[in-house]
This record gives structure tokens, sequence and C-alpha cells, in this order.
């Protein structure tokens, strides 16, 4: 297993390949074990399954995403059996197996199935027999945000869903995104998943009168996430400026629709070199999403008072 582990770190298809033999013997091995009798053993035959849905899932091979949902199946039957409150490993394993079957069938197509897999995912964890799990609030917020995007992805109606399961995974790391990476990454995503939803509801083509909420609710999410990132980017941590790029952009054209009289004011907060850094400014992304947000003032007018 430790073997098998170290591989899927590489993350290379060969040691992918690797490591899914790995995880396939310490299955066979642990199969012999008195699984009945010892639960952690049982954990541990599970864990030999997920793992290996794991190393599937890295592949990026979309003919083996069958083999991954029934890897995830076998793990999380063998889990189903446990009692939850006996080890937190053993909830936190289960949630993690709902999660990576939804991903699975996710990319596979069926969305349908992945909503309900994340929510038995979030079940799990939001059972009180899982309050021992250390990352469990984290873990909560990383599969609410996968929740939110494949309802997004569902297309039937479930703008409502999709935003209160952002919204909750806002809340669950609100306190920790200023020092936890991890945190933080989670947020944007939330922010980013709610602004998708609302570009449909504010596009003036569509006809549909725009409410106030969903307005304040589209700036109020694009600027927290700005803010956020120019955080980070101060501490010379850039791997969320592409996302800040297109929060950007998306907030841009929400002032310039629904209040001009703030564009300016936005543009400059963003393009301050002290609130974030010179070298977040003078990316030729920053740059180009300013010059468009600038363009807008010129060419956009209001569809609607709100």
């Amino acid at each position: 297993m430790k073997q098998g582990l170290q591989l899927m770190q590489e993350g290379r298809s060969e040691t992918l390949l690797e490591a899914l033999s790995c995880f396939d013997r310490a299955r066979d091995l642990r199969s012999g074990l008195p699984i009945d009798n010892v639960p952690v053993y049982r954990y541990g035959l599970a864990a030999c399954w997920l793992n290996r849905a794991e190393a599937l899932l890295h592949l990026r091979d979309i003919t083996r995403l069958p083999e991954a949902v029934d890897a995830c199946e076998q793990g999380i039957a063998l889990l189903e059996a446990l009692n939850p409150g006996e080890d937190p490993r053993f909830p936190r394993r289960l949630a993690m197996g709902h999660h990576n079957r939804g991903l699975a069938l996710l990319i596979q197509g069926g969305t349908s199935e992945a909503i309900a897999a994340f929510r038995h995912a979030v079940a799990v964890l939001d059972d009180e027999r899982s309050a021992g799990i250390p990352d469990r609030r984290y873990l909560q917020a990383a599969i609410g945000v996968n929740m939110a995007q494949a309802l997004m992805a569902s297309g039937n109606d479930s703008w409502t869903d999709a935003r209160n399961a952002a919204l909750r995974s806002i809340e669950l790391l609100e306190d920790a995104e200023a020092e936890n990476a991890e945190a933080a990454a989670v947020g944007l995503q939330a922010r980013h998943v709610i602004c998708r939803a609302l570009a449909a509801r504010l596009d003036p083509s569509s006809g549909t009168p725009v409410s106030a909420d969903d307005l304040h609710m589209a700036t109020d999410a694009a600027d927290d996430a700005l803010n956020l990132a120019r955080e980070w980017e101060q501490r010379g941590v850039t791997m969320f400026r592409a996302l800040a790029c297109d929060l950007f952009r998306f907030g841009a054209r929400v002032y310039a629709v629904y209040q001009p009289h703030f564009l300016q004011e936005f543009v400059a907060d963003n393009m301050d070199p002290s609130r974030s850094s010179p070298e977040y400014v003078d990316s030729p992304e920053m740059r180009a999403a300013a010059h468009e947000a600038l363009a807008l003032e010129h060419n956009e007018q209001p569809a609607s008072d709100v």
C-alpha cells in the first residue's frame, strides 16, 4: 500500500499503472484476513479498492472510468458495514468513496448520478458520528463545491441548490481562507460557481428582469473572491491568478452594465499593485482583462434600473 501511495504521488502514467498493481496486490493479501471479526482489516481492504479508484481517476483515461466507479462501489460496500463512530477514519473514507464515485460519474456524463453520490458524501460528513474527522469542515466544503458544479451542469433549474451548496462551502471555510491556501482555493471556486450561475441570469440579452438580490450577490462574490486572490498574491502565491482574471472580467461586465459609476473604481482597486503585487497587475492576463474592462465603459449601457 505504501509503495502504491508513493508511486501515485509521482503522478505520471507509468507510475500510476505501477501504483494500481501495488494496490491490487495489497487487496489480494488483505482479502485473506478476517475482516468480519476485525473492523480495521475491513477498513484496510476498503482502502485498497478506494486507492485503486483514485489512481484510475488520476490516469485521466475515460475508458477506465467504469473501473473507477466499480472500485468505489466495492470500497463503499465494505465501509458501510463498519460503525462510523468507532474510528474517524471509517466515515472519512466512506465520504471520499462516495465523492470519488461522483467525480468518475460526472466525467462520464452521469450528472444526476454524480449529484446523488455527492449528496451521499455530504450526508456522511454531516452525521454527528463524523465529528472526530480532523479536516471535516474542509471536506464538507470541497465536496459541496463539486456538488454545486454538478448541479450547474445538470441544467435542470438547479440554480437555487447550486447556490446554496456554494454558499455553505464559503461559510464553512471563511475563517480559514486568509491563512490556508487550500481553504482559499475552495472558497474561490465556490464564488466562481456563483458568478457562473449568475452570468446567465444577468445577461441583458436574456430579457429577464434582474433582481437586486442577484446583482448584489454577483458583485459581492466577485469582489470578495478578488480581494482574497490579491491577498494571496501579496504573499507570492500565484496559483489563483487564472481564476482571478476570469472573476475580474465577470465583475467588470456586471458593473459596466448595471452600476457603471463603480466600474473605474473596481478596475483601479484590482490594478493597484499595493493591494496585490506588481507581478499580478503587470501579468499579460490581468492587463488584457483591465483593457477589456475599461472598454466596456464606452460600449455597454445599463440594461435596466435595479
